[in-house]
C-alpha cells in the first residue's frame, strides 16, 4: 500500500533554541488541557477502565513532551501543524457518555492495556527523540522499531479499537476515523523528514512496514 501527500509549503527546517521553546510551550499547554479534560470525563464515572486508560497514556506522552530533545530538523508546513493539532486534541472531541457497548468492558480494557504496554515500550525506546509536529531528533531502529517503522501509532490505534468497541456512537468513529486520516498525514510527512538522513534511509529498507505488517 502506497500513500503520497505533497504538502504545500514544505520544507525541513533547522530552528534556533527560541523557536524550539515556543513550539514546545504550546505543546505542553494543548495538551495539558485535553489530558485535564480526559481526567474530568474519567472522574464523572470512575468504572469507565478505558477512560484511564487514555488518561494514562496521554498522561505520558505530556511527560515526553517536556522532555524530548531538541529537533535538528522539523516540518511547519500548514498540513502538518493541522494534522498535529488535531491529533493532540482529538479525544477532548470523544465523548463517553451516551455510548453503545459491543463488547464488555473487560475486553476493551484488555485491548487497551496492551496497546499502552506496547507504547510504554515504543516510547521508552524513543526516549528523548519524542516529538508531536514531523521532526528529526535522531534516529532509532531497536526495539518495536524493528516490527513496524511508526510502532506508537500502532499502539495509538489498538488502544482506540478498543475504546471504541465499549464506547461506540457515529461521533466518535467521525472523530477517529478523523484523526487516523490525520495520523497516515503525519506518518508520511515524517517521513520525508526522517529521510534526510541516509541512517534512516538504510532503516526503511530493512522494515518493510510502516503501521500494520502486511498492510501499510
Amino acid at each position: 500500500m502506497t500513500l503520497t501527500i505533497r504538502a504545500a509549503g514544505f520544507r525541513p527546517v533547522a530552528e534556533g533554541r527560541l523557536t524550539e521553546w515556543l513550539l514546545r510551550c504550546f505543546a505542553v499547554i494543548a495538551y495539558a488541557y485535553a489530558v485535564s479534560n480526559l481526567a474530568r470525563h474519567w472522574w464523572a464515572d470512575p468504572s469507565r477502565m478505558t477512560l484511564l486508560g487514555l488518561l494514562l497514556t496521554e498522561g505520558y506522552t505530556l511527560t515526553l513532551v517536556l522532555i524530548a530533545r531538541r529537533a535538528s530538523l522539523r516540518d511547519l508546513s500548514p498540513v502538518a501543524i493541522v494534522a498535529t493539532v488535531y491529533a493532540m486534541f482529538f479525544f477532548a472531541l470523544v465523548k463517553a457518555a451516551d455510548t453503545q457497548r459491543f463488547l464488555p468492558e473487560s475486553v476493551g480494557v484488555g485491548l487497551l492495556l496492551a496497546a499502552l504496554l506496547w507504547q510504554f515500550a515504543a516510547k521508552l525506546t524513543l526516549g528523548r527523540c519524542f516529538g508531536l509536529l514531523p521532526a528529526c531528533r535522531g534516529i532509532v531502529v531497536a526495539g518495536p522499531y524493528r516490527v513496524v517503522r511508526h510502532p506508537i501509532y500502532l499502539g495509538y490505534l489498538v488502544g482506540h479499537i478498543g475504546f471504541l468497541l465499549v464506547n461506540f456512537s457515529l461521533r466518535n468513529v467521525v472523530v477517529l476515523a478523523t484523526l487516523y486520516a490525520a495520523q497516515l498525514i503525519r506518518i508520511v510527512l515524517e517521513e520525508r523528514v526522517l529521510g534526510t538522513s541516509e541512517e534512516y534511509r538504510s532503516y526503511r529498507q530493512r522494515v518493510r512496514w510502516r503501521l500494520i505488517p502486511g498492510v501499510f
